[in-house]
C-alpha cells in the first residue's frame, strides 16, 4: 500500500479551492516539520503521524478537539518513558500490529521528513475519533488518492493487521464508503441523514438542465423524491464565478420542480443544526423513517 500515496507527488487537482488550500497547507506543514526535525535530540529523524502526517499527505483532517492545539504529532514505539519530550509535540504510540507498515518520506535540502502512511495514520487516530470522523477520514483518504486507493485496499489493510485500538471503528466504517464525496463536509452531510434514518442518497447525481444547456452534477440527491442537497462552503463565496453558477443552477433546478436544500457549516457542526437539517430533509422527501442508524 505504500505506493498508493507518495509525499509531494500526491495527485491533487489545482482546479478547485479545496485542492489549492490542501496543497498550500501541505507545503507549510513540510517547512514546519523541517524546522521541527532540525531541533530533534534523537539520532534518528522523527516519524510524523496523526494530523501532521495527514497535512503532509495533502489530506483533509478529521474533527478531534483533543488535538486542536497540537502543532506536531510524532510516532513512538515502546514505553512512553523512552520518548523525548517537546512542549509543541504530542506522541501517538504505534501498536505492535502496525509496526511493519512502511513509512513515507519527503526529502528536501538534504533533510528527510518521515511520516506514516495514511492508512496507518487512520488506524492510529481511530481511538480518538468518533465513528463519524473515522468514516470521514477514510473518505478523505480515498479522495486524496485520486483513484489509486480503493475500499478493497482499505479492507486488505485491516485484514492484514492484528488487533489495535480502534480497529472495530475502522471495520465498521467500510460499509459507508460506497461512493466518495467531494469534501469532508459533504461526507458529514450524508452521515447526518443516515444517522437520522434517511436512506442512502445518490452522490454526485448528474442531471440535464435544458435552461442552461448543461448536464450538472449535484452533491447529494434523492431523485425519486425530487430533492437535491448541496453543501455551500467558503469556496462558493470566495469564487464569484462559482457562486453565480451555483445560484443559476439551483434556480433552474427549482424551476424544474426540484426542492434544493442548501446546507451550511453550522447545519453540520452543531447538534441543533444537524437536527434542523435532518427535519428539513425528512419533510421534503416525505420518507418514513426507520430506527435511527447509529454511526
Amino acid at each position: 500500500i505504500a505506493s498508493c500515496l507518495v509525499g509531494s507527488e500526491m495527485c491533487i487537482r489545482d482546479s478547485n479551492y479545496l485542492a489549492r488550500s490542501l496543497r498550500q497547507l501541505q507545503s507549510t506543514t513540510f517547512l514546519h516539520c523541517l524546522e521541527h526535525s532540525r531541533k530533534t535530540i534523537n539520532t534518528s529523524p522523527p516519524v510524523y503521524t496523526g494530523m501532521t502526517a495527514l497535512r503532509l499527505a495533502g489530506i483533509e483532517t478529521p474533527l478531534c478537539s483533543r488535538f486542536e492545539a497540537v502543532k506536531f504529532q510524532v510516532l513512538y514505539i515502546g514505553e512512553p518513558t523512552k520518548r523525548s519530550g517537546r512542549k509543541d509535540t504530542s506522541y501517538l504510540k504505534c501498536p505492535s500490529s502496525l509496526t511493519g507498515i512502511a513509512h513515507l518520506t519527503w526529502t528536501h535540502d538534504n533533510i528527510t521528513i518521515v511520516y506514516t502512511h495514511p492508512l496507518m495514520t487512520w488506524a492510529l487516530l481511530a481511538p480518538y475519533l468518533t465513528q463519524i470522523e473515522v468514516i470521514v477520514l477514510a473518505d478523505a483518504i480515498l479522495r486524496a488518492s485520486s483513484g489509486s486507493m480503493t475500499v478493497a485496499n482499505i479492507s486488505r489493510f485491516l485484514d492484514g493487521a492484528d488487533a489495535f485500538p480502534g480497529r472495530r471503528k475502522c471495520i465498521d466504517a467500510l460499509v459507508f464508503l460506497d461512493a466518495m464525496t467531494d469534501s469532508t463536509m459533504e461526507c458529514r452531510c450524508t452521515l447526518v441523514m443516515l444517522r437520522h434514518g434517511l436512506p442512502q442518497p445518490v452522490k454526485h447525481w448528474k442531471i440535464l438542465i435544458p435552461e442552461l444547456a448543461h448536464e450538472a452534477t449535484v452533491d447529494i440527491a434523492y431523485p425519486k423524491q425530487r430533492v437535491i442537497i448541496e453543501y455551500d462552503g467558503d469556496a462558493h463565496r470566495r469564487d464569484k464565478r462559482q457562486y453565480r453558477w451555483d445560484e443559476r443552477k439551483r434556480q433552474a433546478l427549482r424551476a424544474m420542480g426540484y426542492t434544493v436544500i442548501v446546507v451550511f457549516a453550522d447545519d453540520i457542526l452543531t447538534s441543533q443544526g444537524r437536527r434542523r437539517f435532518a427535519q428539513r430533509a425528512v419533510s421534503y422527501t416525505h420518507l418514513t423513517l426507520p430506527t435511527i442508524l447509529r454511526v
